[in-house]
């Protein structure tokens, strides 16, 4: 796994240290969707992050020059029905509002896209909401809008 720097930004993978930047801004992207997790959850998936046995991993964006986590993204791999090789699924994606516009999100993407290929599972997505102009602005340039409406089971 590698780390990507650029323009002052270095996007690389989590370590210990890392967790109370990732936790702010996993916090932040709750807040931002309006869901609330307990913190144990949040101990619970750095472990996993962490753990080398588990296809589960998050990747943060340090400004170099002060060492802020500006952005974080969390993503999976698993296994699917409908090819020989896995898929890799970004589940969250969250850049400080400060630091938006700048390409930290995309770089962050792009990160996830690397480590896709490095694993030999270049098939990546993710979803967002309907309401999330912002973020789709990014995404129509660095993916494409799939031709899939996502449904869940009632009450979850």
């Amino acid at each position: 796994m590698s780390n990507i720097s650029e323009d002052n930004i270095i996007i690389r993978l989590v370590t210990e240290n890392d967790k109370e930047g990732w936790q702010r801004l996993w916090k932040s992207y709750q807040k931002f969707y309006e869901v609330s997790f307990p913190n144990d959850l949040d101990d619970f998936n750095f472990s996993r992050f962490l753990d080398p046995n588990i296809k589960m991993w998050a990747a943060v964006a340090v400004e170099s020059s002060s060492g802020k986590i500006i952005g974080m993204i969390n993503f999976f791999c698993h296994m699917t029905t409908w090819d020989f090789k896995d898929k890799v699924y970004i589940n969250d994606l969250y850049v400080d509002e400060g630091s938006r516009v700048k390409g930290t999100g995309g770089r962050l993407i792009e990160f996830v896209y690397d480590e896709a290929d490095k694993l030999g599972t270049p098939s990546v997505y993710w979803c967002t909401d309907e309401s999330n102009h912002r973020a789709q602005l990014l995404y129509t340039k660095i993916g494409y809008k799939a031709p899939k409406i996502m449904y869940k089971r009632k009450g979850y």
